[in-house]
């Protein structure tokens, strides 16, 4: 009778912690999932998990390397932490150029979410580049190949796409309709978001592919959803912005405000002065004001 008691309440324990714990492993996994679809919309574009650096490091590994509360607060704010004085954000700051992560636009549960879809990752993949030394990485730069001339056929097709006069295949807004870029050929765009002439010293030709093809940036994404880029407009506009950031020393600076009001002043001159000659025959008095004018004479002339 014992024996049954005490197996009875080992099982009434039993049962309920494999409940909890199939039930948190269940919880985990989908985070996961959840971290992993995240991350593939948002970060992918500067980010790789063992396949080297993009425009940001490698995270493979970093859950080793930072605390879980320190890559929160990263994540969310990182110029917030850059601002702080936090010896870790300014190291990564001054190694990648002043070039800082824009604020995260996710909420607290997206970025535990990432922050658990990484660890899960790091434990099998490890990063190609970090550990790479830094001499070896200059003779691999030495020892590349010249970069292929720019094809003046893809530039203009780049320069069209930039600018709209050639549609994107399905349906995205044309980039100046937020951005500008300093080039004679290109009359000026938006001011909504960055100005684009040396994106390419910023970002590298890796850094503005992965922007085009996985923009991380709120508005983009609401303007390309289904709409995305093909493979030919993605190569079309980066050799463009290429050739835009390779020539910036040679085209004029643009100044709109002092030609623009000078170009209006005269416009409006010469409008008014043809306006006059055109015109130079029309009545200038009302059609009633002399019959009004005849009427006063004649009353007057018979009150006298």
């Amino acid at each position: 009778m014992v024996i049954d008691l005490h197996r009875t309440n080992l099982v009434t324990l039993i049962v309920p912690l494999l409940t909890l714990l199939c039930f948190g492993t269940a919880l985990k996994s989908h985070a996961q999932e959840l971290g992993e679809s995240e991350f593939q919309t948002i970060c992918i574009a500067c980010h790789t998990i063992g396949e080297g650096r993009r425009i940001g490091p490698d995270l493979a590994g970093v859950t080793d390397k930072r605390s879980q509360e320190w890559l929160f607060s990263f994540i969310k704010s990182s110029q917030s932490m850059i601002q702080s004085g936090d010896p870790d954000a300014l190291a990564i700051s001054q190694e990648y150029q002043g070039l800082v992560m824009p604020d995260a636009f996710m909420s607290d549960t997206q970025i535990t979410n990432v922050i658990h879809y990484l660890a899960m990752k790091s434990a099998a993949a490890s990063p190609d580049s970090e550990n790479v030394p830094q001499s070896t990485q200059s003779a691999s730069a030495e020892t590349a190949p010249d970069p292929e001339p720019f094809s003046q056929e893809q530039i203009l097709a780049g320069q069209r796409l930039f600018q709209g006069e050639q549609r994107l295949e399905n349906g995205g807004a044309a980039c100046n309709a937020c951005h500008d870029v300093r080039n004679d050929a290109v009359i000026g765009g938006g001011i909504l978001a960055a100005e684009l002439t040396t994106v390419f010293s910023r970002m590298g030709k890796e850094g503005v592919i992965a922007i085009l093809r996985h923009s991380p940036f709120p508005v983009m994404q609401a303007a390309y959803k289904d709409k995305g880029l093909t493979k030919e407009e993605v190569q079309a506009l980066v050799t463009f912005l290429e050739y835009a950031d390779s020539e910036e020393y040679n085209q004029l600076p643009r100044g709109y405000g002092v030609g623009l009001f000078l170009s209006g002043t005269i416009g409006a001159g010469i409008m008014f002065l043809l306006f006059g000659v055109i015109w130079r025959g029309r009545k200038i008095g009302s059609v009633n004001q002399k019959i009004y004018d005849r009427q006063v004479k004649s009353q007057t002339d018979g009150d006298r």
